[in-house]
Protein backbone atom coordinates (compact mmCIF):
# COMPACT_ATOMS: atom_id res chain seq x y z
CA UNK A 1 0.00 0.00 0.00
CA UNK A 2 2.63 2.19 1.03
CA UNK A 3 4.56 1.45 -2.47
CA UNK A 4 1.09 2.47 -4.63
CA UNK A 5 0.85 5.82 -2.38
CA UNK A 6 4.21 7.19 -3.32
CA UNK A 7 4.41 6.05 -7.18
CA UNK A 8 0.72 8.29 -7.05
CA UNK A 9 3.01 11.45 -5.52
CA UNK A 10 5.63 10.58 -8.15
CA UNK A 11 6.14 12.46 -11.49
CA UNK A 12 6.61 9.24 -12.68
CA UNK A 13 2.72 7.68 -11.55
CA UNK A 14 1.04 10.75 -12.60
CA UNK A 15 2.07 10.85 -16.17
CA UNK A 16 1.10 7.30 -16.04
CA UNK A 17 -2.37 8.31 -14.44
CA UNK A 18 -2.86 10.71 -17.20
CA UNK A 19 -2.08 8.28 -19.78
CA UNK A 20 -4.23 5.49 -18.60
CA UNK A 21 -7.23 7.78 -18.04
CA UNK A 22 -6.96 9.19 -21.60
CA UNK A 23 -6.44 5.56 -23.08
CA UNK A 24 -9.21 4.32 -21.10
CA UNK A 25 -11.62 7.30 -22.27
CA UNK A 26 -10.78 6.89 -26.18
CA UNK A 27 -10.95 3.03 -25.73
CA UNK A 28 -14.89 3.73 -24.46
CA UNK A 29 -15.27 6.86 -27.04
CA UNK A 30 -14.13 3.74 -29.64
CA UNK A 31 -16.49 1.51 -28.46
CA UNK A 32 -19.76 4.22 -28.05
CA UNK A 33 -18.89 4.63 -31.88
CA UNK A 34 -19.14 0.99 -32.66
CA UNK A 35 -22.26 0.67 -30.33
CA UNK A 36 -23.48 3.58 -33.00
CA UNK A 37 -22.35 1.80 -36.14
CA UNK A 38 -24.00 -1.12 -35.03
CA UNK A 39 -27.48 0.09 -34.33
CA UNK A 40 -27.10 2.36 -37.55
CA UNK A 41 -26.69 -0.82 -39.47
CA UNK A 42 -29.35 -2.25 -37.22
CA UNK A 43 -31.49 0.81 -38.80
CA UNK A 44 -31.26 0.53 -42.38
CA UNK A 45 -32.02 -3.27 -41.79
CA UNK A 46 -35.74 -2.36 -40.13
CA UNK A 47 -36.33 0.33 -42.50
CA UNK A 48 -36.04 -2.22 -45.19
CA UNK A 49 -38.02 -4.69 -43.51
CA UNK A 50 -40.89 -2.33 -43.12
CA UNK A 51 -40.38 -0.62 -46.22
CA UNK A 52 -40.70 -4.41 -47.92
CA UNK A 53 -43.93 -4.97 -45.37
CA UNK A 54 -45.54 -2.01 -46.24
CA UNK A 55 -45.56 -1.90 -50.07
CA UNK A 56 -46.82 -5.71 -49.67
CA UNK A 57 -49.51 -4.90 -48.04
CA UNK A 58 -50.50 -1.56 -49.65
CA UNK A 59 -50.42 -3.86 -53.24
CA UNK A 60 -52.40 -6.70 -51.47
CA UNK A 61 -54.86 -4.58 -49.63
CA UNK A 62 -55.51 -2.27 -52.24
CA UNK A 63 -56.78 -5.29 -54.57
CA UNK A 64 -59.70 -5.79 -52.19
CA UNK A 65 -62.60 -4.42 -51.78
CA UNK A 66 -63.62 -2.41 -48.74
CA UNK A 67 -65.21 -4.62 -46.56
CA UNK A 68 -62.58 -7.50 -47.34
CA UNK A 69 -59.31 -5.19 -46.66
CA UNK A 70 -59.97 -5.14 -42.74
CA UNK A 71 -59.44 -9.52 -43.27
CA UNK A 72 -56.78 -9.08 -45.49
CA UNK A 73 -54.64 -6.88 -43.43
CA UNK A 74 -54.77 -9.17 -40.58
CA UNK A 75 -53.59 -12.09 -42.79
CA UNK A 76 -50.41 -10.29 -43.82
CA UNK A 77 -49.94 -9.50 -40.04
CA UNK A 78 -47.08 -11.25 -37.69
CA UNK A 79 -46.36 -11.37 -34.40
CA UNK A 80 -44.00 -8.78 -34.41
CA UNK A 81 -45.37 -6.77 -37.15
CA UNK A 82 -49.40 -5.94 -37.10
CA UNK A 83 -51.35 -4.79 -40.26
CA UNK A 84 -54.83 -3.01 -40.07
CA UNK A 85 -56.60 -0.76 -42.63
CA UNK A 86 -58.77 2.11 -41.24
CA UNK A 87 -60.90 4.53 -43.39
CA UNK A 88 -59.76 7.42 -41.28
CA UNK A 89 -56.90 8.09 -38.68
CA UNK A 90 -58.93 9.71 -35.98
CA UNK A 91 -56.26 11.66 -34.38
CA UNK A 92 -54.36 12.66 -37.65
CA UNK A 93 -50.68 13.01 -35.90
CA UNK A 94 -48.05 13.20 -38.28
CA UNK A 95 -44.48 12.07 -37.88
CA UNK A 96 -42.68 12.61 -34.72
CA UNK A 97 -39.49 14.74 -34.96
CA UNK A 98 -36.90 12.10 -33.79
CA UNK A 99 -38.47 9.65 -36.49
CA UNK A 100 -38.36 11.27 -39.69
CA UNK A 101 -34.78 10.48 -40.07
CA UNK A 102 -36.27 6.77 -40.59
CA UNK A 103 -39.05 7.78 -42.31
CA UNK A 104 -36.65 9.16 -44.71
CA UNK A 105 -34.43 5.97 -44.85
CA UNK A 106 -38.13 3.76 -45.45
CA UNK A 107 -39.23 6.23 -48.47
CA UNK A 108 -36.02 6.49 -50.05
CA UNK A 109 -35.92 2.98 -50.27
CA UNK A 110 -39.53 2.76 -51.58
CA UNK A 111 -40.63 5.70 -52.92
CA UNK A 112 -43.86 4.50 -53.99
CA UNK A 113 -45.24 4.70 -50.53
CA UNK A 114 -45.47 8.48 -51.02
CA UNK A 115 -44.66 11.26 -48.73
CA UNK A 116 -47.46 10.83 -46.85
CA UNK A 117 -46.28 8.07 -44.53
CA UNK A 118 -46.26 9.15 -40.75
CA UNK A 119 -44.71 7.47 -38.12
CA UNK A 120 -45.18 7.84 -34.02
CA UNK A 121 -43.84 6.22 -30.85
CA UNK A 122 -46.38 7.74 -28.58
CA UNK A 123 -49.11 5.51 -27.30
CA UNK A 124 -49.90 6.93 -23.67
CA UNK A 125 -52.82 4.01 -23.03
CA UNK A 126 -51.20 1.36 -23.58
CA UNK A 127 -48.07 1.50 -21.29
CA UNK A 128 -46.68 -2.36 -22.47
CA UNK A 129 -46.32 -1.03 -25.89
CA UNK A 130 -45.21 2.74 -25.73
CA UNK A 131 -42.08 1.98 -27.06
CA UNK A 132 -43.35 0.18 -30.11
CA UNK A 133 -43.10 1.57 -33.77
CA UNK A 134 -46.26 2.84 -35.05
CA UNK A 135 -47.16 4.65 -38.29
CA UNK A 136 -49.97 5.31 -41.19
CA UNK A 137 -49.80 5.33 -44.72
CA UNK A 138 -52.39 7.29 -47.09
CA UNK A 139 -53.94 5.12 -49.62
CA UNK A 140 -54.98 6.66 -52.88
CA UNK A 141 -58.79 6.51 -52.36
CA UNK A 142 -58.26 8.50 -49.40
CA UNK A 143 -58.37 5.14 -46.54
CA UNK A 144 -55.10 3.76 -44.46
CA UNK A 145 -52.81 1.02 -44.19
CA UNK A 146 -51.56 1.17 -40.28
CA UNK A 147 -48.85 -1.04 -39.08
CA UNK A 148 -47.81 -1.63 -35.45
CA UNK A 149 -43.87 -2.77 -34.83
CA UNK A 150 -42.54 -4.52 -31.24
CA UNK A 151 -39.01 -3.56 -32.53
CA UNK A 152 -38.58 0.36 -32.80
CA UNK A 153 -35.26 2.17 -34.46
CA UNK A 154 -32.29 3.64 -32.28
CA UNK A 155 -32.06 6.48 -34.44
CA UNK A 156 -34.19 8.50 -31.83
CA UNK A 157 -31.69 7.62 -29.03
CA UNK A 158 -28.07 8.39 -31.02
CA UNK A 159 -25.70 11.63 -31.57
CA UNK A 160 -24.65 11.87 -34.56
CA UNK A 161 -21.23 10.37 -35.16
CA UNK A 162 -19.45 14.06 -36.10
CA UNK A 163 -20.72 15.69 -32.53
CA UNK A 164 -19.74 12.32 -30.23
CA UNK A 165 -16.02 12.01 -31.97
CA UNK A 166 -15.89 15.85 -31.63
CA UNK A 167 -17.19 15.95 -27.89
CA UNK A 168 -15.00 12.95 -27.00
CA UNK A 169 -11.88 14.58 -28.56
CA UNK A 170 -12.32 17.66 -26.60
CA UNK A 171 -12.83 16.07 -23.32
CA UNK A 172 -10.07 14.15 -23.87
CA UNK A 173 -7.86 16.88 -24.96
CA UNK A 174 -9.35 19.23 -21.91
CA UNK A 175 -8.65 16.65 -19.33
CA UNK A 176 -4.86 15.96 -20.38
CA UNK A 177 -4.18 19.44 -20.75
CA UNK A 178 -6.25 20.10 -16.98
CA UNK A 179 -3.96 17.19 -15.68
CA UNK A 180 -0.88 18.02 -16.81
CA UNK A 181 -1.29 21.43 -16.43
CA UNK A 182 -1.34 20.41 -12.79
CA UNK A 183 0.92 18.59 -12.99
CA UNK A 184 3.57 21.04 -14.61
CA UNK A 185 2.76 23.35 -12.37
CA UNK A 186 5.35 22.61 -9.71
CA UNK A 187 7.94 22.44 -12.40
CA UNK A 188 7.39 25.93 -12.99
CA UNK A 189 7.34 27.14 -9.38
CA UNK A 190 10.73 25.09 -9.24
CA UNK A 191 11.84 26.91 -12.32
CA UNK A 192 11.21 30.78 -11.50
CA UNK A 193 12.47 29.71 -7.98
CA UNK A 194 15.60 28.59 -9.40
CA UNK A 195 16.14 31.44 -11.95
CA UNK A 196 16.34 33.95 -8.87
CA UNK A 197 19.13 31.80 -6.95
CA UNK A 198 22.70 33.77 -6.96
CA UNK A 199 21.40 37.18 -6.63
CA UNK A 200 21.64 38.10 -3.08
CA UNK A 201 20.10 35.87 0.15
CA UNK A 202 18.66 32.46 -0.05
CA UNK A 203 15.78 31.54 -2.20
CA UNK A 204 13.43 29.46 -0.46
CA UNK A 205 12.53 26.90 -2.61
CA UNK A 206 8.69 25.79 -2.62
CA UNK A 207 8.65 21.76 -1.83
CA UNK A 208 5.14 21.21 -3.77
CA UNK A 209 4.54 18.65 -6.41
CA UNK A 210 5.26 14.85 -7.17
CA UNK A 211 7.83 13.77 -5.08
CA UNK A 212 10.56 14.12 -7.58
CA UNK A 213 10.02 17.98 -7.98
CA UNK A 214 9.83 17.99 -3.44
CA UNK A 215 12.98 16.23 -3.67
CA UNK A 216 14.51 19.01 -5.77
CA UNK A 217 12.76 21.77 -3.58
CA UNK A 218 14.50 20.20 -0.85
CA UNK A 219 18.15 19.58 -2.34
CA UNK A 220 18.54 22.82 -3.42
CA UNK A 221 17.12 24.48 0.19
CA UNK A 222 19.94 22.35 1.55
CA UNK A 223 22.16 23.20 -1.14
CA UNK A 224 22.03 27.17 -0.54
CA UNK A 225 22.09 26.66 3.02
CA UNK A 226 25.81 25.59 2.36
CA UNK A 227 27.19 27.62 0.06
CA UNK A 228 25.61 30.76 1.96
CA UNK A 229 27.23 29.41 4.72
CA UNK A 230 30.76 28.76 3.57
CA UNK A 231 30.44 32.29 1.49
CA UNK A 232 29.77 33.82 4.98
CA UNK A 233 32.67 31.79 6.69
CA UNK A 234 34.95 33.17 3.69
CA UNK A 235 34.06 36.52 4.37
CA UNK A 236 34.46 36.33 7.93
CA UNK A 237 38.06 35.01 7.42
CA UNK A 238 38.93 37.55 4.54
CA UNK A 239 37.95 40.54 6.54
CA UNK A 240 39.58 39.17 9.33
CA UNK A 241 42.62 39.19 7.00
CA UNK A 242 41.89 42.49 5.46
CA UNK A 243 41.70 43.93 9.15
CA UNK A 244 44.66 42.30 9.99
CA UNK A 245 46.51 43.81 6.50
CA UNK A 246 45.09 47.35 7.36
CA UNK A 247 47.08 47.71 10.72
CA UNK A 248 50.91 47.50 8.94
CA UNK A 249 49.47 49.33 6.39
CA UNK A 250 48.56 52.02 8.61
CA UNK A 251 51.92 51.96 10.39
CA UNK A 252 54.25 51.65 7.25
CA UNK A 253 52.01 54.64 6.32
CA UNK A 254 53.33 56.73 10.14
CA UNK A 255 57.07 55.71 9.12
CA UNK A 256 57.20 57.12 5.22
CA UNK A 257 57.33 60.79 7.02
CA UNK A 258 60.46 59.65 8.54
CA UNK A 259 62.16 59.06 4.96
CA UNK A 260 63.55 61.83 3.59
CA UNK A 261 63.78 61.47 -0.17
CA UNK A 262 60.60 62.52 -1.38
CA UNK A 263 60.19 61.06 -4.04
CA UNK A 264 60.58 57.82 -2.66
CA UNK A 265 58.34 58.81 0.01
CA UNK A 266 56.00 59.14 -3.05
CA UNK A 267 56.47 56.07 -4.56
CA UNK A 268 56.22 54.52 -1.42
CA UNK A 269 53.11 56.47 -0.68
CA UNK A 270 51.97 54.88 -4.26
CA UNK A 271 52.78 51.43 -3.25
CA UNK A 272 50.61 51.20 -0.37
CA UNK A 273 47.90 53.05 -1.69
CA UNK A 274 47.87 50.06 -4.28
CA UNK A 275 47.99 47.57 -1.58
CA UNK A 276 45.14 49.00 0.26
CA UNK A 277 43.14 49.02 -3.23
CA UNK A 278 43.93 45.61 -3.76
CA UNK A 279 42.65 44.70 -0.25
CA UNK A 280 39.14 46.65 -0.28
CA UNK A 281 38.50 45.45 -4.10
CA UNK A 282 39.61 41.77 -3.37
CA UNK A 283 36.96 41.72 -0.30
CA UNK A 284 33.81 43.59 -1.79
CA UNK A 285 34.43 40.73 -4.66
CA UNK A 286 34.46 37.60 -2.31
CA UNK A 287 31.48 39.52 -0.18
CA UNK A 288 29.76 38.75 -3.79
CA UNK A 289 25.82 40.31 -3.51
CA UNK A 290 25.44 41.20 0.32
CA UNK A 291 24.70 44.83 -0.34
CA UNK A 292 21.99 45.59 1.42
CA UNK A 293 21.14 48.87 -0.30
CA UNK A 294 17.30 48.52 -1.21
CA UNK A 295 16.19 48.73 -4.81
CA UNK A 296 13.65 51.95 -5.46
CA UNK A 297 12.69 54.05 -8.75
CA UNK A 298 15.44 56.01 -9.46
CA UNK A 299 15.95 58.45 -12.59
CA UNK A 300 18.82 57.06 -14.37
CA UNK A 301 19.55 59.90 -16.77
CA UNK A 302 19.95 62.35 -13.27
CA UNK A 303 22.38 60.09 -11.45
CA UNK A 304 24.18 60.34 -15.29
CA UNK A 305 24.13 63.65 -15.80
CA UNK A 306 25.07 64.28 -11.88
CA UNK A 307 28.40 62.37 -12.97
CA UNK A 308 28.99 64.10 -15.77
CA UNK A 309 28.93 67.15 -14.01
CA UNK A 310 30.98 65.69 -10.97
CA UNK A 311 33.89 64.67 -13.39
CA UNK A 312 33.93 67.73 -15.61
CA UNK A 313 34.24 69.65 -11.67
CA UNK A 314 37.47 67.37 -11.45
CA UNK A 315 39.17 68.37 -14.95
CA UNK A 316 37.86 65.68 -16.44
CA UNK A 317 36.32 65.73 -20.06
CA UNK A 318 33.24 63.63 -19.86
CA UNK A 319 29.95 64.60 -21.41
CA UNK A 320 26.40 63.07 -21.69
CA UNK A 321 23.83 63.22 -24.30
CA UNK A 322 20.46 61.56 -23.77
CA UNK A 323 17.49 62.23 -22.55
CA UNK A 324 16.35 64.52 -19.29
CA UNK A 325 14.35 61.49 -17.40
CA UNK A 326 14.35 58.05 -17.70
CA UNK A 327 13.55 55.57 -14.59
CA UNK A 328 14.40 51.97 -13.13
CA UNK A 329 13.90 50.28 -10.10
CA UNK A 330 17.96 49.66 -9.15
CA UNK A 331 20.10 50.45 -5.99
CA UNK A 332 20.98 53.94 -7.08
CA UNK A 333 24.91 53.90 -5.05
CA UNK A 334 25.58 50.62 -6.71
CA UNK A 335 24.66 51.89 -9.89
CA UNK A 336 26.43 55.24 -9.57
CA UNK A 337 29.54 52.91 -8.74
CA UNK A 338 29.51 50.83 -11.56
CA UNK A 339 29.15 53.80 -13.85
CA UNK A 340 32.12 55.63 -12.14
CA UNK A 341 34.35 52.61 -12.67
CA UNK A 342 33.46 52.32 -16.05
CA UNK A 343 34.22 56.66 -16.74
CA UNK A 344 37.24 56.12 -15.01
CA UNK A 345 38.14 53.48 -17.28
CA UNK A 346 37.22 55.40 -19.83
CA UNK A 347 39.15 58.74 -19.20
CA UNK A 348 41.99 56.71 -18.22
CA UNK A 349 42.48 54.52 -21.31
CA UNK A 350 40.56 56.90 -23.91
CA UNK A 351 41.46 60.45 -22.47
CA UNK A 352 37.68 61.40 -22.25
CA UNK A 353 34.40 59.69 -21.82
CA UNK A 354 30.74 60.37 -23.57
CA UNK A 355 28.16 58.92 -21.88
CA UNK A 356 24.53 58.32 -23.82
CA UNK A 357 21.24 57.14 -22.42
CA UNK A 358 18.59 55.62 -24.70
CA UNK A 359 15.05 54.90 -23.69
CA UNK A 360 13.58 51.80 -25.31
CA UNK A 361 9.65 50.52 -25.11
CA UNK A 362 10.76 47.95 -22.14
CA UNK A 363 14.98 49.07 -21.65
CA UNK A 364 17.20 51.81 -20.51
CA UNK A 365 20.20 51.45 -22.79
CA UNK A 366 23.53 53.45 -21.14
CA UNK A 367 26.54 53.68 -23.04
CA UNK A 368 29.99 55.02 -22.43
CA UNK A 369 32.65 55.29 -24.94
CA UNK A 370 36.02 56.36 -24.95
CA UNK A 371 38.92 57.51 -27.54
CA UNK A 372 40.86 54.62 -26.46
CA UNK A 373 43.15 51.85 -28.31
CA UNK A 374 39.82 49.63 -27.62
CA UNK A 375 40.62 45.73 -26.38
CA UNK A 376 41.31 42.61 -28.86
CA UNK A 377 38.46 40.95 -29.91
CA UNK A 378 39.41 37.41 -28.42
CA UNK A 379 40.07 39.73 -24.83
CA UNK A 380 36.93 40.90 -24.54
CA UNK A 381 35.44 37.65 -22.99
CA UNK A 382 38.44 37.70 -20.63
CA UNK A 383 38.22 41.36 -19.32
CA UNK A 384 35.31 40.47 -16.63
CA UNK A 385 37.75 37.61 -15.31
CA UNK A 386 38.23 38.25 -11.99
CA UNK A 387 41.90 38.79 -11.50
CA UNK A 388 42.18 39.70 -15.07
CA UNK A 389 44.74 42.51 -16.03
CA UNK A 390 44.46 42.83 -19.71
CA UNK A 391 48.03 43.89 -21.49
CA UNK A 392 47.97 47.54 -22.62
CA UNK A 393 45.41 48.51 -20.38
CA UNK A 394 45.23 46.99 -16.89
CA UNK A 395 49.01 46.99 -15.99
CA UNK A 396 51.19 49.05 -13.36
CA UNK A 397 51.58 52.39 -14.81
CA UNK A 398 47.75 52.55 -14.97
CA UNK A 399 46.72 50.68 -11.84
CA UNK A 400 43.91 48.29 -11.31
CA UNK A 401 43.10 45.12 -9.69
CA UNK A 402 41.75 43.21 -12.58
CA UNK A 403 38.38 43.39 -10.66
CA UNK A 404 36.48 46.83 -11.72
CA UNK A 405 34.77 45.12 -14.84
CA UNK A 406 33.59 41.90 -12.62
CA UNK A 407 32.29 43.91 -9.88
CA UNK A 408 30.52 46.11 -12.39
CA UNK A 409 29.11 43.18 -14.37
CA UNK A 410 27.85 41.49 -11.05
CA UNK A 411 26.35 44.39 -9.86
CA UNK A 412 24.61 45.45 -13.11
CA UNK A 413 23.57 41.35 -13.23
CA UNK A 414 22.24 41.75 -10.07
CA UNK A 415 19.71 44.90 -11.24
CA UNK A 416 18.44 42.36 -13.67
CA UNK A 417 20.08 44.19 -16.66
CA UNK A 418 23.33 43.10 -18.27
CA UNK A 419 26.95 44.56 -18.99
CA UNK A 420 28.74 44.33 -22.31
CA UNK A 421 32.08 45.34 -24.17
CA UNK A 422 32.51 46.13 -28.01
CA UNK A 423 34.94 48.15 -30.04
CA UNK A 424 33.30 50.94 -31.81
CA UNK A 425 33.85 51.04 -35.80
CA UNK A 426 35.49 54.56 -35.70
CA UNK A 427 37.85 53.49 -32.61
CA UNK A 428 37.64 53.47 -29.15
CA UNK A 429 35.64 51.03 -26.66
CA UNK A 430 31.94 51.25 -26.19
CA UNK A 431 30.80 49.73 -22.30
CA UNK A 432 26.85 49.27 -22.88
CA UNK A 433 24.46 48.68 -20.02
CA UNK A 434 21.21 47.64 -20.33
CA UNK A 435 18.11 47.94 -17.40
CA UNK A 436 14.50 46.82 -17.52
CA UNK A 437 12.60 50.26 -17.12
CA UNK A 438 10.49 51.04 -14.07
CA UNK A 439 7.00 48.88 -14.56
CA UNK A 440 8.06 46.94 -17.61
CA UNK A 441 7.22 42.97 -17.83
CA UNK A 442 11.13 42.49 -17.91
Amino acid sequence: MRGLVGLARSLEGRTVAVLLLAVLAVHGGALALYRQSAAAAADEAFASEVARQLVLAREAVLRRPADARTAEARALSSSHFEIGWARDVPDGRGTDPALRTFRDQVLDLEPVLGQGLALSQDAPGEPFHRQDLRGALPLPDGSFLTFRSAHSPDSTHRMPWALLATAMTILVGAAAVVLMHRIAGPLRALTRATMRIGHGTVVRIPEIGPDETRGIGRALNAMQERIHALLAERTQALAAVSHDLRTPIARLRLRLDRVEDGAERRAMASDLDDMQAMVDATLAYLRGDADPEARQVTNVASVLMGLADAASDAGREVEYAGPGRALATVRPVALRRVLENLVDNAVRYGARARIGLEAEETTLVLRVDDDGPGIPPEDIARAFEPFTRLEGSRNRNTGGTGLGLTLARRAVVTEGGTLTLANRPDGGLRAEIRLPRAGSAG
